[in-house]
């Protein structure tokens, strides 16, 4: 279906910002799809491995790729990527792309040295050589271009990166920050990726930039169902009444189910303490901002469990059918 399906009415983002910021529409409590979806807590190793994720040191069947983006509002869609990357570590190779053409952030918050996140803008076009942090993330410089995509993009849905003294090596999970502005390059990923995660901030005009990308992602992947996290929420029971306002708007302008994984609380200097320690959730766990981004990392996982033996494109079954 295409956006104009059916009759729906006027796409503008005044009509959307209405849906959201009038009393119509669905509330929180009427929609099913506005609670947070439950993962039995955040990563389980136990329920992952069920869930059919390749153990660590084991050739993934397939890779498993999250498209991390936002609109122009600096959502946070970095911190999001790499956090989401770092949780995921325990469960088998790991990597980040980082095709932000503007600023690498992924590096930046991955606590990299300031060599590493600088090359991709003084490098003169060169992208930054592969690095593995610390903390076991695999960082791969896509800001330059989208030149290595073809090469990172195997046969059988498994992607590829070199790995500083293991060579070529397959991945089970890859997360790529890509901006809003890089059309052609999520295109390009449309076919590979497990899901899309839309990053957004409160408010109005978070809900219109995130809209803006979501209709983005509706119109290069053909996708009919997309995933949200609503980044700086005052608290969870907000990013509920968002993502129902957010699901009532996609579904009836773009034929869109969007799928809530969850709320990032506020985290005064999060940036900058990333920037110096790396990813909260590996350098403070039990931060609650960790603990959101943790079980926004289940909740993915959760979503894109059944992604093998569905086509593209197609929502997931929902977990409480379980």
């Amino acid at each position: 279906m295409d956006e104009d399906a059916g009759s729906r009415s006027p796409k503008t983002l005044a009509d959307v910002s209405h849906v959201f910021f009038s009393g119509t529409g669905e509330s929180a409590e009427e929609s099913p799809e506005a609670a947070v979806r439950p993962a039995g807590g955040p990563l389980d190793g136990a329920d992952v491995e069920r869930r059919g994720v390749t153990a660590q040191g084991a050739g993934p069947p397939r890779t498993r790729l999250f498209v991390v983006t936002g609109g122009d509002d600096s959502p946070g869609k970095s911190t999001i990527a790499v956090n989401l990357a770092q949780a995921l570590v325990p469960f088998g190779r790991v990597a980040v792309f980082d095709a932000d053409p503007r600023i690498p952030n992924a590096r930046y918050f991955l606590g990299l040295p300031s060599w590493h996140y600088l090359s991709p803008l003084t490098g003169n076009g060169t992208p930054a050589p592969n690095i593995v942090t610390d903390a076991g993330v695999v960082v791969t410089d896509w800001s330059s271009g989208g030149d290595g995509v073809d090469d990172a993009l195997g046969a059988g849905g498994v992607i590829f990166t070199d790995v500083p003294e293991s060579g070529r090596t397959p991945l089970d999970f890859v997360v790529v920050d890509v901006p809003l502005s890089r059309t052609e390059l999520r295109s390009r990923l449309a076919v590979h990726a497990s899901a899309y995660i839309v990053t957004a901030r409160p408010g109005r005009p978070g809900f219109e930039h995130a809209f803006v990308a979501l209709r983005g992602v509706r119109r290069e992947s053909g996708r009919d169902w997309v995933a949200l996290v609503v980044n700086g929420a005052s608290n969870e029971d907000y990013a509920r009444e968002f993502h129902a306002k957010m699901q009532a708007a996609a579904k009836r302008l773009l034929s869109v189910d969007v799928h809530l994984l969850g709320a990032v609380l506020p985290e005064p200097g999060l940036g900058a303490e990333q920037r110096e320690r790396g990813a909260i959730v590996a350098s403070r766990p039990d931060a609650a901002c960790a603990l959101s981004l943790r079980q926004i990392a289940s909740n993915a996982l959760e979503l894109t469990r059944s992604d093998r033996s569905q086509g593209e494109g197609t929502a997931p079954r929902d977990s409480r059918e379980d």
